[in-house]
């Protein structure tokens, strides 16, 4: 989770135009307020992104673990119905049952397969999402710190 830095800017309320009037009688625009709008606007959106990537990985591990869950039940109901069916040694050679047994067997394998590649999705998801955020988190700490070296700047 990313935390939320207190912006000192907010406590002077700040991110308006000076009030000082130049002479003219128009408005300049403090800029060094502005700046510091500008990247506080850039550093929440920053920190909703990564909040948003960090609710994305816990949700994507979630279905992970569903699907996962409900592709072991599939191979036990197979199981089950692999173990009902008695080998051929004891009951003889029925083409049905055979075909039946087959059917059962490459369905086992297709839940393996099932297994192995959401596996591999999850795996991928979660590396994709996970640089997707240390993007956002490096540019969010830069960010911080420019804010934090402008307002110490202002300050002078």
């Amino acid at each position: 989770m990313v935390h939320k830095e207190e912006d000192p800017d907010r406590q002077r309320g700040s991110y308006s135009h000076s009030t000082a009037e130049p002479a003219g009688g128009s408005h300049a625009p403090d800029n060094g307020s502005s700046i510091t709008g500008i990247l506080d606007e850039r550093i929440a959106n920053l920190r909703e992104a990564i909040q948003e990537i960090d609710l994305a990985l816990a949700g994507r591990k979630v279905l992970n673990r569903r699907f996962l869950e409900q592709i072991e039940r599939e191979k036990a109901e197979v199981k089950g119905y692999l173990n009902a069916l008695q080998p051929p040694w004891r009951m003889g050679f029925h083409p049905q049952i055979e075909f039946m047994r087959l059917s059962l067997h490459k369905s086992l394998t297709s839940r393996a397969k099932d297994h192995r590649s959401e596996e591999l999705k999850y795996w991928e998801n979660g590396v994709n999402l996970a640089k997707e955020r240390r993007k956002f988190l490096d540019e969010y700490k830069a960010l911080l710190a420019a804010r934090r070296r402008l307002t110490r700047d202002e300050h002078r």
